[in-house]
């Protein structure tokens, strides 16, 4: 790759996030993951405390379900307007290999910072949560609800 072709990846790149960090559609997913967070923090804490399931048992069980929200609500609201591009089982599918690979990030972060660090399990998942949430708009902005030109 020379020179020329570097810069112009820059460029592309600058304008993508330009574009992107200022658009409605990252307003709309920013309410989906808050939504998504409700979901989960809620059903960790109940099945946690309330049910007495070991949190990393209920963690992944938490992750899951806020995927199925999360994937549902942007599918409908954050990218409607890509959603007659591909099949629904095919997004369904890219969006948990996506959402799959950030929610092993958080569950990793999740299992660390409550064994290693000592923090309560429901901080160390919220701060695994926020690491996870810009590489998980990018892959559904950028894979799973791509926009195919037709």
């Amino acid at each position: 790759m020379d020179g020329t072709e570097t810069l112009s990846l820059v460029q592309r790149f600058k304008a993508y996030v330009t574009k992107t960090l200022l658009s409605p559609r990252m307003v709309k997913f920013g309410i989906v993951g808050a939504s998504g967070t409700v979901v989960n923090m809620g059903l960790l804490y109940v099945l946690t405390d309330l049910g007495r399931m070991p949190y990393f048992i209920s963690s992944v069980i938490a992750i899951e379900v806020s995927i199925l929200s999360n994937f549902t609500i942007n599918h409908l609201w954050t990218w409607s307007d890509r959603s007659g591009h591909g099949t629904l089982s095919g997004k369904l599918i890219r969006y948990h290999i996506g959402a799959g690979a950030t929610g092993l990030g958080n569950y990793l972060i999740l299992i660390l910072l409550t064994e290693m660090a000592g923090l309560h399990y429901l901080v160390s998942n919220l701060i695994g949560i926020g690491i996870g949430t810009m590489a998980n708009f990018l892959i559904n902005d950028l894979w799973t609800f791509r926009h195919r030109k037709t």
